[in-house]
């Protein structure tokens, strides 16, 4: 294992990295960039010499690209588009909430970690701009992100910064959005939400719907491990701990309560992976048990997060 590999982790095999650098993060949206990279948009401004399409004509675009030809023909106002490749910002928020140390055998927190650092090795290999952020505590927003990087070798201060964090809390998801939102002042692009999704629809609906309006391109990943989904086994009878605010309960394991507890994890699944599809939303779930490099190269690509 090389000097890179054991700075990232023994996964990140100079081999492995090398299978990353071929990928590029997927965007479905055009944005203005700041400077030039991989990411192919289409600019009305015409600043490059690859003519992609037409477009109707709206009130406030350049008339100096309406194809007066096409008017004369059929009496329409068309404006030529042209691409030209920008740089694409790519956000990734991550949960670092308590729930994401639980169960403790299924790891969630060190796969997450794992998956930050190949999203974002992906989109600087592709000469993107990456922030990391932290979803914790809200008052601390600022705080709890890396600035903008645009650097392949940037990718050890983000992976410096996540050995430094401790998942601790019960996260505010919309509260944190919108302030993030704010803070981030408009930087759009493509935003990468990384957690296990443990609370109300109503609250993640709200927070994806504030990143909707603000035309942010968004890909969820949920983070949940086997013995998440199902967490008793064999057992009877036992305590169960809300980890964020550390209410108790017991419960008795009878076959029926087994029955409803899948099926409500299924139904909380079912009606997330159900918005993000009626929103256009890329939506993945990350299951510790499946082979790291399996979800990265075989999942992602197959649903369109990454190509």
């Amino acid at each position: 294992m090389g000097e890179t590999g054991s700075a990232l982790g023994d996964i990140f095999d100079a081999k492995f990295l090398r299978k990353l650098e071929s990928l590029c993060i997927e965007c479905k949206k055009t944005y203005a960039g700041v400077r030039k990279g991989n990411y192919e948009a289409v600019n009305k401004k015409g600043t490059s010499i690859e003519f992609a399409d037409y477009q109707e004509y709206l009130p406030g675009d350049d008339f100096r690209y309406i194809d007066w030809n096409i008017y004369g023909r059929l009496d329409k106002l068309l404006v030529k588009t042209f691409k030209e490749e920008e740089e694409l910002s790519v956000h990734i928020l991550f949960d670092v909430s308590r729930s994401m140390l639980y169960p403790e055998e299924d790891k969630k927190f060190n796969y997450a970690k794992d998956l930050v650092i190949a999203l974002s090795y992906i989109a600087l290999s592709s000469k993107n701009s990456v922030r990391l952020a932290t979803m914790a505590d809200t008052d601390k927003v600022s705080g709890n992100r890396t600035p903008f990087f645009q650097q392949k070798a940037n990718i050890f201060v983000i992976a410096d910064f996540l050995n430094k964090v401790t998942p601790q809390g019960e996260l505010d998801f919309v509260d944190y959005i919108s302030k993030y939102i704010y803070e981030v002042k408009g930087r759009r692009g493509t935003v990468v939400v990384i957690s296990d999704f443990m609370m109300k629809p109503e609250i993640y609906t709200k927070g994806l719907n504030f990143l909707r309006f603000k035309n942010f391109d968004i890909k969820v990943i949920q983070i949940l491990g086997a013995n998440e989904l199902n967490p008793f086994g064999k057992e009877k009878r036992r305590q169960v701990v809300d980890v964020e605010t550390n209410k108790k309960m017991n419960i008795n394991l009878s076959e029926a309560n087994l029955r409803k507890y899948k099926a409500s994890m299924e139904e909380h699944n079912q009606r997330l992976r159900h918005f993000c599809r009626m929103n256009r939303i890329i939506y993945s779930l990350a299951k510790t048990d499946v082979k790291f490099e399996d979800f990265i190269l075989r999942d992602l690509p197959k649903i369109g997060f990454i190509r």
